[in-house]
C-alpha cells in the first residue's frame, strides 16, 4: 500500500512540475541603409513581473535571453548614438522562442557654439537640452533632459537624443573651485531671450544634427543671505544651509554656509559669487535633541550690466522637524472604512522637493504619513476596489481637492479625512488610428469643466494589444473621453493642452453600474 501511494506522490508532483522556459532572441540591424549593418554591443534589458536579464549584441547583432520562463515581458534596447526603443508586450509561451528584430534610427545631435558680447569664446559654460513637461496640477515646466559644456573655443555637442521638440538654455558658469568662481553671464534660451515664456523649441529630426549658438552677456553674481529660525518657536536658531541647483545632491553643493546662535548668515558668513538661475536653499539643524529642516526655492535673475555692487537676496528660513500626518478613511455612512489594499499618497506640488513614502491604510481606515517636510502637497488615493473612488478629503477645516493641501508645524495635528464614493462607474473603450485598433494608445477621461480643477475626478489607462481598455472607479457626471497615440504626463491637466484638442473628445455621461463601449480616434503624434 505504501509503494501505491508512493507511486502517487511522484505521479502527482510530476503533472505539477513548472512549465518548460522558453527562448527569447533576436537581432540589431542599423535603419535606413541599403546594406544590412548589425549593431554590436547594443544593449538590451529584458524584464519581467518578478525578475530580469541583461544581454549585449554579438558582433553580427545578434542576442538570447535563454531559459526564460513562461509569462509577459518588456523588452527595452539601447545603443550609443542611437533612438531607444522598446518592445513592450512579449507574451513567452513554454518551451517556445521568440524572435525579434529592431531597426534602430541614427538619434539627433544639438552642437554649436556660446560667444560673449564681443564675439569671445566661452569656455565652461553649460548649455542644455530641454523639453516641455507638466507638474502633478498641469502646470508647465522646463525639464532637463541632456547637458554638455562648452570647451576652451565655446564649442559645444549634445548627442544621442530622442526625435522630438526641445528647448535649449545657456549660462550656467562651471567651475570647481570656488575661491575661483567663473563670471557670470545672462541665462539665454534660444532665440536669445531671458525667459522660458519667450524660448521657441526646435525640432530634432532622425539622423539629423542642427546647430544652435548663443550670445551671453555679462551679468552680476548675487550673495545670498538671510535668516534661520525655529517654526515652533519664530525664535533664532543656527543652522548650516546649502544652496543647489535642483535636481542635484546637496550634499556636494560648494555653496555653503553656516549661520549664527542668531540665526543670521550675512556679510563674512552669507554666500557669496552664486551666478543667476534657480536654486533649493535648504537648512538643517537641531532643537531640542531633533533635526529640524526647511527647503525654500528662490529665482537669482540675471541682471546685466552687472550694477556697481553684488546684488543681494534675503531668505527667512523656518527650520521644523519632519511631520507626522494621521488620517482615515470614511465611506457614505460616515463610517470608518476597512480596505486594506488603498494607499494614501502625498505629492509635492514643486517637484524638487521631497515628498513622502506612501503608506497603506490599517485597522477602521486609519494611516499615518511620517517624515513629512513643511510644503504643499497634492492627495491620492489608490488601490481601492473596482468602482470605488475618491470623493471627498479634508485637512482641518480646508477642502483638499479644490485646493493643494499646506503643511507646517502648526496645523500637523489637524487629522486627514478622506471619504470613499462607493458608486462609481465603468467604461469599456476602444482606440482607433485609422481603421485599426491603436495598441499603447493613452486614454484619459476628462470631467466637465466646472470639475476640471479637480484632478482625482481624471482616469487614465493605456490600451492593450487589442486597442481596448477599462476606464473604472468612474465618479458620476458629464465627461469627454479622448485617446492620444502620444501623451506627456500631466499634460491632460494643463487647460491649454486639453483646449486644442476639445474638438477631438467624445462625449459621456457616467452613472453607476455597467456602461457600453465607446470608440475614440486617436490623437495622433507629431511626426
Amino acid at each position: 500500500m505504501k509503494t501505491l501511494w508512493a507511486g502517487l506522490i511522484v505521479i502527482f508532483f510530476g503533472l505539477q512540475r513548472a512549465p518548460e522556459p522558453g527562448t527569447i532572441a533576436g537581432i540589431v540591424m542599423k535603419a535606413g541603409t541599403a546594406i544590412e549593418q548589425p549593431l554590436r554591443n547594443a544593449r538590451l534589458e529584458l524584464s519581467g513581473s518578478r525578475m530580469g536579464w541583461i544581454a549585449r549584441t554579438d558582433g553580427n547583432g545578434r542576442f538570447a535571453f535563454v531559459n526564460v520562463p513562461p509569462g509577459e515581458y518588456r523588452l527595452r534596447i539601447t545603443c550609443d548614438g542611437f533612438i531607444r526603443q522598446e518592445y513592450k508586450k512579449i507574451v513567452l509561451k513554454p518551451a517556445k522562442r521568440e524572435d525579434i528584430r529592431f531597426d534602430l534610427e541614427i538619434a539627433p545631435t544639438a552642437a554649436g557654439r556660446v560667444l560673449d558680447n564681443y564675439g569671445e569664446p566661452i569656455g565652461n559654460v553649460m548649455v542644455e537640452a530641454l523639453r516641455r513637461s507638466y507638474d502633478v496640477r498641469g502646470n508647465p515646466r522646463m525639464t532637463r533632459v541632456a547637458t554638455a559644456v562648452t570647451d576652451d573655443r565655446g564649442e559645444y555637442r549634445i548627442f544621442w537624443l530622442d526625435a522630438g521638440e526641445y528647448f535649449f538654455y545657456a549660462g550656467a558658469s562651471v567651475s570647481d573651485d570656488p575661491e575661483k568662481p567663473q563670471g557670470a553671464y545672462t541665462t539665454t534660451y534660444y532665440p536669445d531671450v531671458s525667459s522660458p515664456d519667450d524660448a521657441q523649441p526646435l525640432r530634432l529630426e532622425i539622423g539629423r544634427e542642427i546647430r544652435v549658438d548663443f550670445r551671453l552677456r555679462r551679468a552680476a553674481l548675487w550673495t545670498v543671505r538671510g535668516q534661520t529660525m525655529s517654526a515652533m518657536t519664530s525664535r533664532s536658531l543656527g543652522a548650516t544651509i546649502s544652496l543647489t541647483p535642483p535636481a542635484e545632491d546637496p550634499a556636494l553643493s560648494r555653496f555653503r554656509a553656516q549661520s549664527l546662535q542668531d540665526g543670521r548668515f550675512a556679510g563674512e558668513y552669507s554666500i557669496g559669487n552664486v551666478g543667476p538661475g534657480s536654486y533649493i536653499v535648504m537648512a538643517k539643524g537641531r532643537f531640542n535633541g531633533q533635526e529640524v529642516t526647511a527647503f525654500e526655492r528662490i529665482e537669482l535673475r540675471a541682471m546685466a550690466p552687472p550694477p556697481p555692487r553684488p546684488p543681494t537676496y534675503d531668505v527667512t528660513l523656518k527650520l521644523s522637524p519632519q511631520l507626522s500626518v494621521n488620517g482615515r478613511l470614511y465611506g457614505n455612512s460616515a463610517e470608518p472604512l476597512e480596505l486594506p489594499d488603498a494607499t494614501v499618497t502625498l505629492t509635492s506640488i514643486d517637484p524638487d522637493l521631497p515628498s513622502p513614502r506612501s503608506v497603506k491604510t490599517r485597522m477602521n481606515g486609519q494611516f499615518i504619513l511620517n517624515e513629512v517636510v513643511a510644503g504643499r502637497y497634492v492627495l491620492d488615493l489608490t488601490g481601492l476596489p473596482e468602482d470605488f473612488y475618491l470623493k471627498a478629503a479634508r485637512f482641518g477645516e480646508d477642502d483638499i481637492l479644490e485646493k493643494p493641501i499646506g503643511l507646517e508645524y502648526r496645523n500637523a495635528g489637524f487629522p486627514l479625512q478622506i471619504l470613499v464614493g462607493t458608486d462609481g462607474g465603468h467604461l469599456p473603450v476602444a482606440a482607433y488610428l485609422g481603421e485599426s485598433l491603436d495598441p499603447g494608445a493613452q486614454f484619459v477621461l476628462v470631467p466637465d469643466t466646472a470639475r476640471r480643477g479637480r484632478r482625482e475626478q481624471y482616469r487614465v489607462a493605456t490600451a492593450g494589444e487589442d486597442g481596448q481598455a477599462i476606464l473604472r472607479g468612474i465618479p458620476p457626471g458629464n465627461y469627454k473621453l479622448f485617446a492620444w497615440e502620444e501623451l506627456e504626463e500631466n499634460a491632460y491637466l494643463n487647460s491649454d493642452y486639453l483646449r486644442a484638442y476639445e474638438p477631438l473628445g467624445v462625449a459621456v455621461s457616467i452613472v453607476a453600474g455597467d456602461n457600453r463601449a465607446v470608440p475614440v480616434r486617436v490623437i495622433p503624434k507629431p511626426r
